[in-house]
């Protein structure tokens, strides 16, 4: 009697893609080993397997597992900063504060990877809290920029800390969401930051 084996197939190692296509392929790789599994049990040899590369070509790259998931975190939230710019194109930085809100909630519930990093992977804790503060870092940057592109016009310091605690609240609202499900739909996320978050901007 004769069984079939579950084991995933092995791909082909390329060797003829440039450098930029190979790290491309790393980073689609790993974040698919993330989501599926998560950062404790995320097999950095399966990532080299899945992109198609050798072990060495991974490690001269990124030479553990912890570079390889702040890589893949940086991509991941350079990706969602776009995402967040282009939704508020054309308004001002109070309306430019609640669509950020609402857009950066829905991301963070909607995106598999970004919900496990930021919310609920504690193993990815465990590893490094380099991750959720470069979230921290790099969305309070990109955004405090967007709202004095957008006519802010208060001190870059304020504007700074005003957008940073934005930020934290987001998480936390995600992390532990009202309990009345009234309280956790798309348009009360946008209520809370009209009434609670736009008049902190001027």
């Amino acid at each position: 009697m004769t069984t079939k084996s579950t084991a995933k197939p092995r791909r082909k190692i390329r060797n003829t893609e440039s450098p930029e296509d190979q790290e491309q392929a790393i980073l689609t790789a790993a974040a698919a080993e993330f989501t599926a599994v998560g950062v404790r049990r995320a097999n950095v040899d399966e990532v080299a397997n899945q992109a198609g590369v050798s072990r060495s070509t991974l490690y001269r790259r990124f030479p553990n597992k912890e570079a390889l998931l702040l890589a893949v975190a940086n991509d991941l939230y350079e990706k969602g900063m776009r995402r967040l710019e282009e939704t508020v194109v054309g308004l001002g930085p109070r309306e430019a504060v609640v669509e950020a809100f609402a857009e950066g909630a829905s991301m963070i519930t909607d995106d598999p990877l970004m919900h496990r990093l930021v919310l609920t992977d504690s193993e990815m804790k465990g590893i490094t809290s380099a991750v959720t503060s470069l979230f921290i870092d790099m969305v309070t940057h990109r955004v405090a920029a967007t709202l004095r592109s957008a006519g802010a016009q208060m001190p870059d310091t304020e504007l700074r800390h005003a957008v940073e605690l934005h930020v934290r609240l987001v998480i936390s609202f995600l992390e532990f969401p009202a309990s009345e499900p009234e309280r956790q739909t798309a348009e009360a996320v946008r209520d809370l930051a009209a009434t609670y978050l736009a008049p902190m901007i001027w």
